[in-house]
């Protein structure tokens, strides 16, 4: 070789595990440095895409779009999708790590966090994450999450949380029919979960409103509905800032009643410097027992509490988890599972950028042999019931096709009748 030959680029072996936003990221940019690498994204789903299909609010479809990106980077990359494939239990973890040079974990973190307070054990407490997992079409037998709720939420709801999680629970369960055309939501779990709007909701959040967490565009989005009245409780006089001012705006709307109330608007009032301290259940009812910045309590009764409080890594007992075990110099953690359930979409992407890098200089610096043999070494232990990305996209046209009026699409939610679409195309 000539001293002007530029040397070969390594092109190492890469299994990601978790096709959502913060693993297809990384695929994208390791695509791009690192041109000549092998790279297999392993999805425990039959079908990809995590976060964006089953946790963005159903009617943010600007959001979701971020799926064509994906889609255009397994036709056009060269980059493998394994779906309905758990590591930890269809091929373990130790499988994967001896035949790939470079494992990504990305997969997130699917439970919600707990209210860290006491709780009676009959109270009626649900997850944002879940709740919202059910009006996504999350398939009602998947392992990797509890059935779907299957009860009406009731005419009065408290959400403890002010992100935008709590945001897109207040949005969804408020919105009438025609605002949702266009959307992927789950209408029978919405009928289900809520035959008629609410009456009342209540938003609750332990920070002054200039410290709420929700996005300005977001707050915005929700106090624009015509469905909905706003009050707000706990907002000092002296408060500056766009978020309060939006919500004196709003509160200066026509006022919504709880009771024989014409218009059938839903009352959602916000709640600052309000502090959970137990929840309880009284009767037929939940009640939250909360704190105030002037030291009083208060209780509220309601018949369902939601929390939205951030998101938690599921039970170590699952075989399927990516426990502390799951390390090695050779594996990187990008997205929620490594940064705690913080930042949207936008920010994931960041931080797979930075993960990417740091696995390119790794490469470069000779951290990281390669010479494993990849994705052909376990082929032959992969489950029958794989889903490649021909069977993602059959998946994908039978929703699209069978849509109902007014929705892009109607999600399958049987997982065997995902499975026998994606394998008639094989």
């Amino acid at each position: 070789m000539s001293a002007n030959q530029p040397l070969a680029q390594p092109s190492p072996t890469v299994a990601v595990i978790g096709s959502g936003p913060s693993g297809c990221y990384t695929a994208q940019f390791l695509r791009k440095e690192l041109p000549g690498a092998e790279i297999s994204i392993f999805e425990a789903m039959p079908v990809p895409y995590g976060l964006v299909r089953y946790g963005v609010a159903a009617d943010h479809q600007g959001t979701k779009a971020v799926t064509r990106q994906f889609d255009r980077m397994f036709e056009r990359s060269g980059i493998t999708f394994v779906g309905n494939t758990r590591i930890g239990v269809d091929i373990d973890f130790e499988t994967i790590t001896d035949a790939f040079d470079i494992v990504v974990i990305a997969t997130g973190l699917p439970d919600d966090r707990a209210l860290p307070i006491p709780r009676d054990e009959g109270a009626h407490v649900i997850g944002a994450g879940k709740l919202l997992r059910t009006l996504n079409a999350f398939p009602e037998e998947a392992t990797v999450s509890s059935a779907p709720l299957d009860e009406e939420l009731g005419d009065d709801l408290i959400v403890i949380g002010q992100g935008n999680v709590a945001v897109d629970v207040v949005r969804l369960l408020t919105k009438p029919a025609h605002h949702l055309t266009g959307s992927d939501i789950h209408d029978r779990a919405r009928d289900l979960l809520r035959p008629t709007p609410p009456k009342s909701i209540r938003v609750i959040g332990r920070s002054p409103a200039e410290n709420a967490k929700f996005d300005l565009a977001m707050l915005r989005e929700l106090c624009g509905l015509d469905s909905i009245g706003i009050d707000v409780e706990g907002l000092d006089d002296s408060a500056q800032g766009a978020v309060a001012e939006l919500l004196r705006q709003a509160q200066r709307q026509p006022a919504v009643t709880t009771e024989d109330d014409s218009t059938g608007r839903t009352r959602v009032t916000f709640h600052f410097e309000t502090v959970p301290t137990a929840v309880r259940r009284d009767d037929t009812r939940t009640v939250l027992d909360v704190a105030i910045a002037s030291g009083e309590t208060k209780s509220f009764a309601a018949d369902a509490v939601i929390t939205a409080i951030g998101f938690c890594q599921a039970d170590d007992d699952r075989d399927d988890v990516p426990v502390a075990a799951w390390s090695g110099a050779h594996v990187y953690r990008v997205g929620w599972l490594d940064r705690g359930g913080r930042g949207n979409i936008a920010e994931n992407r960041k931080h797979a950028q930075t993960v990417a890098k740091t696995i390119v200089a790794d490469v470069a610096g000779g951290v990281i042999p390669h010479g494993a043999p990849g994705l052909a070494a376990i082929e032959p232990h992969l489950p029958l019931t794989t889903v490649g990305f021909a069977g993602w996209q059959a998946i994908d046209e039978a929703e699209r096709r069978n849509a109902d009026t007014g929705r892009c699409r109607r999600k399958i939610t049987d997982l065997d009748e995902m499975l026998a679409i994606a394998h008639a195309t094989s």
